[in-house]
């Protein structure tokens, strides 16, 4: 995994050949606009972010792939473009509205609305326009919607950093965060749904996340 991102950074920033066996596992690396997002991108986020952007967009694409082999409408361009720019709002904040900068950011550039909702809507299984509030942010909902809002919120929420984990580890990793004796909490709960969601859509292909191999 960690081999195959480097890779795809390296052709990104001009360091690398392309590779068929890249190519193959990730054609977006080919794609002239996911090249224009992705400078845009890392012009205005460090490595670190650009790294995750980069393996959720992989990762969004290894399974908007297996939805459209199963037949369910996705527009797996949009979605892997949203995966790309999903955290691009981190160049302005690391805290819970990070998404709303994101927005703003896809707007400012004229990227697209269906960009910037999917970049606003991202954060865990969705915040509700309630809870907004409660956190300060503009009062509206940011709950995925769409599939390949869906798609990007889910495959972020199973990679920390730029590592694939299953779905108990993420929601051990919240239970923490907010501090629950158990997972009866309305943001895990949400984040639950989420995935047992695209596991419906993918049926008997349904994700084993920890460190799949795609280096096939």
């Amino acid at each position: 995994m960690e081999r195959v991102l480097n890779k795809i950074y390296k052709i990104l920033n001009g360091e690398g050949m392309y590779i068929p066996e890249i190519l193959k596992v990730f054609p977006y690396v080919n794609n002239e606009k996911f090249r224009r997002y992705y400078s845009l991108l890392s012009k205005l986020c460090n490595k670190n972010v650009v790294m995750h952007c980069l393996a959720v967009s992989l990762y969004t694409y290894e399974v908007g792939l297996k939805l459209k082999r199963k037949g369910h409408n996705v527009d797996l361009d949009l979605a892997v473009f949203g995966a790309l720019l999903h955290d691009i709002g981190r160049s302005k904040t690391h805290g819970i509205n990070h998404g709303i900068e994101g927005g703003r950011i896809i707007r400012e550039y004229n990227l697209g609305e269906k960009l910037a909702l999917i970049v606003e809507r991202h954060i865990g299984g969705g915040i509700p326009k309630e809870e907004a509030v409660k956190l300060g942010l503009p009062p509206r909902d940011y709950i995925p919607t769409t599939l390949e809002e869906k798609l990007v919120a889910h495959c972020d929420n199973l990679i920390i950093g730029t590592r694939r984990v299953d779905i108990n580890v993420v929601v051990e990793k919240f239970r923490r965060k907010l501090s629950c004796d158990n997972i009866d909490h309305p943001v895990i709960l949400r984040i639950v749904k989420l995935n047992d969601e695209i596991n419906l859509l993918l049926g008997e292909e349904k994700l084993c996340h920890i460190e799949c191999d795609v280096e096939r």
